[in-house]
């Protein structure tokens, strides 16, 4: 190829074996021709390098670059510097881009003559795709913005990622935008810079990459790593790396801007000063360093809890925010003069004095919100009394139902005041497609702001784990999640359940690859898999799991999540019972109508009859 590739993508590779071919997938497939693929090896001690050989002999536009261990940073810029593409992106090789992302990047940045091009970011977890968890990252990507001036949206430098975005290689070069070798959080310093030299900036709302989150089976994640002495420094010396060419900038407002968006990472780590004293000298001493630094430091966005952590930590009052991490961060909403506060612990504490103005509420937070009951009924789902502080000017109140799929099947209802002058609203259940997982937010508009959040169930006065039912032939529920509220949507249809002397059988409609059902003891809560066989029917064998005088549930597996199986998903259901390897086995419907299996030995089934028990 004589002429440069469209886009050249820099892969830091280093002990991501398991994912390597996921990763690789993405990107030989991409809809985008003419694009540039460079694999930077940090010396990986895995298999990753014969993975990515195997893929060179067959896509020649693969180049695998190796290099000594010498970190993330090192191989981001080797891999740029050998980077022919007009436009430059870096990826890890544990992360997925979906298929058509640097198509639409690049497309974007040609007919915008973007220096650089924004993208929407999701976490991948077990397969399943979750909104980054950060709000304000989020805020970010959420609408479609041309930035000529950083002064226009300085929100943007909440998102410090390299790899949502695509460059202008020329102008990455022309700018020295490189990540400081030898640091961790070097990413940010090279965002960053580069926003700040950027004759223009395009944001676009698609998803343009999947951000592995790997759990807790493998090794933590540098942004896990939370309570370690050295990565906090290195959080610290990211930012005054960053302060430093700001300030070379010349921009004091800008400045300002930038700093007001970062204080609230300093205490991504705080509540570690709890249980280590090591920690805690440390990280009290180079925080309040820094924050005495900043002039109206309390002149911020990021909420009342945090403003405390400041003012606790430039006033010493270590033991107090100790006892302040420990506990509940709640409390009442209450008015004086026309004025609202929050009541935390010390608020109005004499022994503590700390002024009442920190604890005046100025931005909602979830705290404040209270829905009276959410039910189901008659084909809607009811959300009734919603209501929150005075204090707060608000618009309109709206719910978002939103898939966890693809963020672009999404609903959004208004809600309105009943005739008790309520906040309530219906929805109607139909409107959602089946086999499908949708999260729930409540928004709050007003002129110039607009505040989402997830349904969190202690804003219910009527707590529930889950209500299940049935609508139109389809299995849905509302569930809690870590909390927050879900809605799941099953339309999987059985032909029969069948029990006979050496196995229970199921038999689907139309199989499926990625189904799977099991049993749920209910009493020590054992989890037991059918396997699915050539012929499509899940099977499985009562040698695998029977005893006596046990009660199973039946669940099907969709999303991740567990569903109990209905009555209504089996049109030819009918009870059944069977005497397997001695015992007395009985398929039956609970009271919900949903389906239970029962063990029990023959000898005690013959005593209950005696006795005219069922």
């Amino acid at each position: 190829m004589n002429r440069p590739y469209k886009l050249s993508v820099v892969v830091l590779v280093y002990n991501t074996e398991p994912f390597m071919r996921d990763c690789l997938d993405s990107l030989v497939n991409q809809t985008l021709d003419d694009l540039e693929i460079i694999l930077v090896n940090d010396e990986s001690p895995d298999d990753s390098v014969a993975i990515i050989e195997e893929y060179q002999r067959i896509y020649p536009n693969i180049k695998l670059i190796n290099q000594k261990n010498s970190g993330g940073a090192v191989a981001g810029n080797n891999g740029l510097t050998v980077a022919t593409g007009e436009y430059v992106t870096l990826m890890d090789s544990d992360d997925v881009v979906p298929l058509d992302a640097y198509e639409k990047l690049y497309n974007k940045a040609k007919e915008s003559n973007a220096d650089i091009v924004i993208g929407k970011a999701k976490i991948l977890v077990n397969g399943e795709l979750k909104e980054v968890l950060h709000e304000k990252e989020r805020d970010v990507w959420k609408k479609e913005r041309e930035i000529t001036d950083l002064l226009q949206f300085p929100d943007i430098f909440y998102d410090g990622f390299y790899w949502n975005k695509i460059y202008r290689r020329e102008f990455l070069f022309k700018y020295d935008c490189f990540m400081p070798p030898g640091m961790l959080y070097a990413d940010r310093p090279m965002v960053h810079k580069a926003f700040l030299y950027a004759n223009k900036i395009e944001i676009i709302t698609d998803v343009v990459y999947y951000w592995r989150k790997r759990g807790e089976t493998g090794a933590k994640s540098i942004t896990q790593l939370k309570g370690d002495i050295n990565n906090f420094r290195d959080r610290m010396e990211s930012l005054y790396y960053q302060l430093d060419y700001i300030e070379a900038f010349g921009n004091e407002q800008i400045k300002t801007e930038f700093i007001k968006r970062n204080l609230e990472r300093l205490f991504f780590p705080i509540k570690s000063i709890v249980i280590d004293e090591e920690f805690r000298d440390v990280y009290l001493a180079e925080v309040k360093e820094f924050l005495v630094t900043v002039s109206n430091v309390y002149d911020n966005d990021i909420g009342i809890i945090r403003n405390l952590y400041i003012y606790m930590i430039l006033n010493d009052l270590t033991n107090e925010l100790v006892e302040f991490l420990q506990t509940d961060q709640n409390g009442a909403i209450l008015e004086e003069d026309g004025i609202y506060y929050w009541a935390l612990p010390y608020f109005q504490n004499p022994d503590v004095s700390i002024p009442d103005q920190f604890f005046k509420v100025n931005v909602l937070q979830r705290q404040f919100i209270k829905i009276e009951q959410i039910s189901v009924e008659n084909g809607f789902i009811h959300i009734n009394d919603i209501s929150y502080p005075d204090a707060f000017s608000v618009d309109q109140v709206k719910i978002e139902i939103i898939s966890r799929l693809d963020d672009r099947d999404k609903a959004v209802y208004e809600v309105k005041r009943n005739k008790e002058n309520l906040l309530a609203i219906e929805i109607p259940l139909k409107s959602y497609q089946t086999n499908n997982l949708y999260d729930i937010y409540i928004v709050f508009c007003s002129k110039d702001r607009e505040d989402q959040f997830r349904i969190f169930n202690k804003m219910l006065n009527n707590r529930f784990k889950k209500l299940e039912f049935f609508h139109e032939n389809v299995k849905r529920e509302l569930f809690f999640e870590g909390g927050k509220l879900s809605y799941i949507v099953v339309d999987t249809q059985l032909k029969s359940i069948k029990l006979d002397e050496e196995k229970v059988s199921i038999d689907v409609l139309e199989p499926e690859t990625d189904l799977t059902f099991f049993l749920k003891s209910r009493g020590s809560k054992d989890t037991i898999y059918f396997h699915q066989q050539d012929d499509g029917r899940f099977v499985l064998p009562w040698n695998h799991f029977i005893e006596p005088n046990r009660t199973f549930d039946l669940f099907i597996k969709i999303f991740k999540k567990g569903v109990r199986l209905h009555i209504n998903q089996i049109p030819k259901y009918q009870a059944q019972k069977v005497i397997a390897d001695g015992f007395y086995n009985e398929l039956y419907k609970t009271e919900n109508n949903n389906i239970s299996l029962k063990t029990s030995t023959t000898f005690r089934k013959s005593v209950r009859r005696l006795l005219g028990q069922t």
